[in-house]
């Protein structure tokens, strides 16, 4: 009875510590600053040295803008850029190390999983990520940034696994262009950049007046447009950061800055909203779209149409009292 007693003493002293252990460990991953935070987090015992020579392995066609993007990191805490190598064998990965060299590393993956998804593996003689695709290599070096920038001990990382795939398909944000300075072309690719950086891939600006369209050369300041050049040049930056864009053009309501021209006064249903039972409307509409949509490769386009207050009560008055305002809109809608 005695040693029996002893053993549970003892086997209930083990769970304890092992509660403990695992509630640590638990806070340790509260802790980290993530953003979006990962899927899954597995902390471990150890650290990464972060403070002595090292070489990045990455494929050849991003592996010096992965270098470029760690060496500022590493400066802020005056710690040196890594050399770079390009990484070989199958499958999209990079390995950060004190020597490069050894096989390419082997991550299994959920079957459902797509390219975004990737396996961060810190350890401590290396540091080894390994992606379904290439947007899922790009969004694990993000969270290894942001392990460098926020989450460093001293001059080392914690050792730990990180799982992660995203919850959405597409992560859209906006760029409201029309109120306020019109940004130019240098801001828009430092917001699709920042927003990459967050693992966002799907960028739009607001539009109601400001592009610069040859067909229509009134409608857009000359001192404040977005042009067709800076447009194709937003397109092909965005690209190798896994981030589409998504054009936008303001089709129904919100049309006042493109109406208090003279020449668009007979397209008017109120001031702010684009006839719809004019014909002009819509050769109108197709001249704005066929400046925009040829040079963007994503298939959605937003053409808006919100807030068309006092629809019905202008030249569409009389159509509206046979199918009814909303019968005026969703006509629109289609035609559209």
């Amino acid at each position: 009875m005695h040693a029996r007693a002893v053993s549970r003493v003892i086997g209930l002293g083990f769970l304890a510590v092992a509660g403990a252990f695992g509630a640590a460990r638990a806070d340790e991953t509260s802790e980290l600053r993530l953003v979006p935070f990962p899927k899954q987090v597995r902390m471990q015992s150890g650290t990464f040295a972060l403070n002595r020579p090292l070489v990045l392995e990455a494929p050849a066609a991003a592996a010096e803008r992965f270098a470029g993007q760690l060496a500022k990191d590493l400066a802020i805490g005056e710690m040196r850029a890594p050399q770079t190598r390009a990484a070989e064998g199958r499958g999209p990965w990079f390995r950060l190390s004190p020597k490069a060299g050894g096989a390419a590393p082997v991550a299994e993956f959920r079957k459902e999983a797509g390219e975004e998804e990737y396996v961060l593996e810190v350890r401590p003689d290396e540091i080894i990520c390994s992606a379904a695709g290439q947007p899922g290599l790009y969004y694990g070096l993000q969270t290894l940034r942001q392990l460098i920038r926020a989450n460093r001990r001293g001059d080392g990382l914690p050792v730990l696994e990180i799982r992660d795939w995203p919850s959405l398909r597409w992560r859209c944000y906006q760029d409201d262009m029309t109120r306020g300075p019109s940004s130019k072309l240098d801001t828009l690719k430092l917001e699709v950049l920042l927003g990459s950086e967050m693992k966002m891939n799907l960028f739009t600006y607001y539009m109601e007046h400001q592009y610069a369209f040859k067909k229509h050369p009134a409608i857009g300041p000359a001192n404040g447009s977005l042009t067709p050049e800076d447009l194709a040049a937003l397109v092909e930056y965005a690209r190798p950061l896994g981030v589409d864009i998504l054009g936008n053009q303001q089709s129904f309501g919100h049309f006042y800055h493109i109406l208090k021209h003279d020449e668009y006064a007979e397209l008017r249903e109120n001031e702010s909203i684009l006839c719809p039972v004019k014909e002009e409307s819509y050769r109108l509409l197709d001249d704005l779209y066929s400046e925009v949509c040829p040079l963007l490769p994503f298939p959605w386009f937003n053409v808006c149409c919100d807030e068309t207050w006092g629809l019905g009560e202008g030249p569409s008055k009389a159509l509206a009292e046979k199918i009814g305002v909303g019968g005026v809109y969703v006509q629109h809608m289609r035609r559209v």
